[in-house]
């Protein structure tokens, strides 16, 4: 199975070590969860979604070090100070009133944990289409430590890297 672009390019982005412990808000079917299960051997990749059926496609995946969990993000009962990245890609949390959102975010982080939110529109965007959500994660506390941009196809895709 030919695994789309984006998920081969978070996964270079994230820069995985075989021990960090991620959590990944908004997987959808695990293929993400995939891609970064198979490079960890001490480390474990924690994936939510709100939907029982993605959630149920994703466990039959039977990733190694993989828990996957069916809730709301803000739902979940999830352990604090527990994870070296949490990443999400194209959550629409971050366009609404995030505050809720990355306040818990920052409880589930370890110190120095990093949060990746990825973006990829259905059109081609610039990296401008980022500023807004740099401007939420400011406004929440957080320091932005990059913003990548990538070519994709069929559209172009960005990465804020917070703290």
């Amino acid at each position: 199975m030919k695994i789309n672009e984006r998920f081969t390019w978070a996964v270079d982005v994230l820069n995985i070590k075989p021990s960090d412990h991620l959590l990944e808000i908004g997987c959808g079917a695990g293929i993400l969860a995939e891609q970064i299960g198979g490079r960890l051997t001490a480390g474990t990749i924690t994936a939510i979604d709100s939907s029982a059926a993605m959630i149920k496609i994703a466990s039959r995946k039977n990733i190694a070090n993989a828990h996957f969990i069916t809730s709301d993000f803000a739902s979940a009962a999830l352990p604090g100070n527990a994870y070296h990245k949490i990443l999400a890609f194209n959550v629409n949390f971050f366009w609404k009133d995030p505050a809720t959102e990355l306040a818990l975010i920052r409880k589930y982080l370890k110190r120095n944990g990093k949060l990746y939110v990825f973006y990829q529109a259905p059109y081609d965007i610039t990296i401008t289409a980022a500023k807004p959500i740099e401007e939420k994660l400011r406004s929440q506390g957080y320091k932005i430590v990059d913003t990548i941009f990538k070519k994709l196809s069929p559209a172009s895709a960005f990465c804020i890297v917070a703290t």
